[in-house]
């Protein structure tokens, strides 16, 4: 547990030595602690929901999906997002970015900002492969822009709406096709 008291140039062994905190999320972002509340039932929902879709496509190739696993982007950058794929299987609290093919975010209205703007830039920075941002609060239910890397910048490449089936590659030549309603609508 760290005891620092300072505003800023925390480091990526300051944020993996803090303890869990219940009900938060914190993550390191230009070397300040950013704290997020617990995420909304719908948000966790979708995420578990991607997260096995994800899961179910990469695993054959040694590759794994999981959901609010750390990050470690840069030395004063630590992310948790809402699912990661890994390109190797993943024990430890948090994953290096060079062993990440996709981010996906689902945006909360206290992420907006970070989601939408922040960790595309600094994940496209360190060339992680593929960025999916998911917006729940579409007309007709959740819209999922998926991008991947051109250069050190994102490109969307589709955008997947409630009631179409259109393949996105996840990594390498691995492609998922679901219809992005399925990750909040009842099951029963």
């Amino acid at each position: 547990m760290t005891t620092a008291r300072r505003l800023e140039s925390y480091t990526l062994k300051d944020w993996e030595s803090l303890d869990p905190q219940p009900g938060r999320r914190v993550e390191l972002h230009q070397g300040r602690f950013v704290v997020t509340g617990v995420r909304a039932v719908k948000h966790q929902r979708a995420a578990d929901r991607l997260a096995t879709i994800l899961d179910d496509a990469v695993f054959s190739d040694g590759m794994e999906a999981v959901t609010a696993v750390g990050v470690r982007v840069g030395e004063h950058f630590g992310y948790i997002p809402d699912v990661v794929v890994t390109t190797e299987f993943v024990e430890t609290v948090s994953v290096d970015v060079a062993n990440v093919a996709l981010v996906v975010e689902i945006v909360s209205p206290s992420t907006k900002k970070s989601d939408r703007l922040e960790k595309p830039a600094a994940l496209a920075a360190v060339g992680v492969p593929a960025y999916w941002r998911v917006e729940l609060d579409g007309a007709d239910g959740p819209v999922i822009y998926c991008h991947r890397l051109n250069g050190d910048v994102y490109s969307a490449v589709v955008t997947l709406t409630p009631g179409s089936q259109v393949p996105v590659l996840v990594a390498g030549t691995i492609s998922v096709t679901f219809d992005p309603a399925d990750l909040h609508k009842p099951r029963r």
